[in-house]
């Protein structure tokens, strides 16, 4: 299974598998980024083309919003797939990764 991130502008394009096998991979690769001297105020993670998912991907997006908040940024998560987000309500954790659609979710106070 071909599995990849690309950023687009200030989109990042999930690609595959979103999975604990996936995490090194992707943790690397968005803290490489994350590293930039010009990072964009806000970025989206657009999750239409992942194909598998499972609980490590809730603690990646806390991760992601923890790391946003560090650098003063803010994330949009868009095309959440439906079992990402039943797990993050299961995990009591929604609202944290939940952004409205067209806007940006500020970083966290």
């Amino acid at each position: 299974m071909n599995q990849s991130s690309t950023v687009v502008g200030e989109v990042l394009k999930i690609e595959g598998a979103l999975n604990f096998a996936s995490m090194p991979r992707l943790l690397s690769e968005t803290s490489a980024y994350a590293m930039q001297q010009d990072l964009p105020d806000y970025l989206a993670i657009d999750f239409a083309n992942v194909t598998e998912i499972d609980s490590s991907a809730v603690a990646l997006l806390l991760h992601w919003r923890r790391q946003a908040a560090r650098l003063d940024k803010a994330l949009r998560y868009i095309h959440i797939p439906a079992n990402l987000l039943s797990l993050a309500e299961l995990y009591g954790v929604d609202q944290l990764i939940h952004c409205p659609s067209q806007q940006a979710c500020p970083p966290p106070k």
